[in-house]
């Protein structure tokens, strides 16, 4: 069974980031997920003035601690996917 965790931010919503931020950060400190692979979506890329993915690593904490691309750490996959659900784009690559 695979076991993986994802988290979905709004990066329309800029307001929200320290929320979501502090939501992440929750589940990245637990212990009982410390190598559990995490996904997170930057949702919402099709609205004009949505973040861009460095200012959600940024804001998310994020930057120099993603593994790349197509790269795994064993010890804790993670990574940053921009995506819209609306129109169906982007998050299938980081459910791969």
């Amino acid at each position: 069974m695979c076991r993986c965790c994802s988290h979905l931010v709004d990066a329309y919503d800029k307001e929200r980031f320290a929320e979501s931020k502090k939501e992440l950060d929750a589940l990245l400190y637990d212990e009982s997920l410390a190598t559990v692979p995490f996904l997170i979506l930057g949702n919402k890329i099709d609205i004009p003035y949505a973040a861009s993915e460095d200012e959600l690593r940024h804001f998310m904490g994020l930057t120099g601690l993603t593994m790349g691309k197509g790269k795994v750490n064993l010890e804790r996959p993670l990574e940053v996917f921009m995506c819209s659900i609306v129109r169906k784009m982007g998050y299938g690559d980081g459910f791969k």
